[in-house]
Parts: C-alpha cells; structure tokens; sequence
C-alpha cells in the first residue's frame, strides 16, 4: 500500500504515468488549483478503475505556496491517523525535501517519504517487495539499441520467410503461433517435440521442418 499525494499545479497529469500499476489498496489524492482543472482522460479512467482510494482537493484560496502547505498537512494527516506504510509525494518541488527531511531525522518515529515526478517512478523507488515493482524496475532497465534492433530485424526476416513458404495454404493462419513457439531459442529436438505437441503429428511434422530450415 502507498499513499500518493499528487502535486497536480506542478506535475500535471504527467505525474500520474504507471497509474496502471495502482492497487485497490493504495491511496491517491490530487491536490490542485483553478490554473489546473483538466486532467488526461486516460490518465483519470486508470486511476478510477484501480479501485484506490480516491480523492481529489481543490486550493480554497490562492496564496504564495499554499498548494504546498496543503500537502505538507495532508502527510501530517495521513501519518496523524496512525498509518505506517509508505506515503509517495508526485511533484518535481525539490522544496518538498524539507517534508522528507522531518519526517525521516526530526521525528520519534522516523519516516520514508518518497519524493519523485510520477507515480511509475514512486513505485520503483518504493522498495516494496511485489510484482509491480519488479516490472517496472526490469521495464525501466537499459537495453542496448543495435542488439536489440538485431533481434527484431531477425524475428521479421524470420516471419516474412514463414509467410511466403505458407502463403495460400492451410499454415498462413498459424504464422503468429510459429512465432512464438520459436521465441526463445532451443534444441531442434525441443522444438521437434513442441510443434508436434502444439500442432498435432501431421501439421506438427510440417511446421517443424519449414522452421528448421529457416532458423
């Protein structure tokens, strides 16, 4: 669980990229203001099907810095009520490093708050031991552009030959299948057991000794 305390004046609804990764039981609450009022409609709908707890605060009255005191209470409130777990502001306010600096050295209980520009990135920084955090952290790793181009030039050289040796036959539909039963590279015996497990003997047979000659 994560509360998520957006700083919708500063971030806008790019704050709120990974709200696809959101659980029913996090927390988010949009803090903005009449110079901010639309939102992404994607962006909203994710956050609406997550099933989170959702709420949304408008500033009452425009002063100097007032949305940032609005979120400054808002995690005296949150942790005010007993809560233990993470709390995550979303804003590029390296100001807020203040609110981070309380609650993790000036408090008798010491707290984590995290502090980055959008919910994806809270959420990998969160450390919290789950299957969202692991795939964003894996998503957001680095790949090497050449090797990477190298594999998807090989798999379309790949298809494009599976396509003309079963264009206007009965295997054309199967194309996406083959693809992905040589996805990963494997053993031609492996991969002889696979098409005739996938495919039954006959197509199976057929299918193994296009590919073989191929890859």
């Amino acid at each position: 669980m994560i509360h998520f305390v957006i700083d919708f004046e500063n971030i806008g609804s790019r704050g709120l990229q990974g709200a696809e990764f959101l659980q029913q039981d996090d927390s988010v609450t949009i803090f903005y203001s009449q110079a901010c009022m639309k939102i992404e409609q994607r962006r909203f709908f994710q956050v609406k099907e997550s099933g989170c707890e959702f709420q949304i605060c408008k500033l009452q009255k425009v002063r100097k810095n007032a949305l940032d005191f609005y979120i400054a209470s808002r995690i005296g409130e949150i942790y005010g009520q007993g809560y233990t777990g993470m709390t995550a502001i979303v804003s590029n306010d390296t100001g807020f490093q203040a609110v981070r600096e309380y609650w993790k050295n000036c408090t008798s209980v010491p707290r984590d708050i995290i502090l980055r520009p959008d919910i994806e990135q809270c959420i990998a920084a969160s450390g919290e031991n789950s299957f969202r955090q692991r795939r964003i952290c894996l998503e957001k790793q680095e790949v090497r552009l050449e090797e990477e181009y190298g594999k998807y030039a090989e798999r379309q050289r790949i298809r494009k030959r599976l396509e003309d040796s079963f264009a206007h036959t009965y295997y054309e539909d199967f194309i996406e299948q083959i693809m992905n039963l040589i996805e990963s590279p494997k053993p031609l015996k492996i991969l002889y057991r696979d098409s005739l497990k996938q495919f039954g003997r006959k197509d199976g047979l057929r299918i193994y000794r296009e590919v073989k000659q191929i890859i």
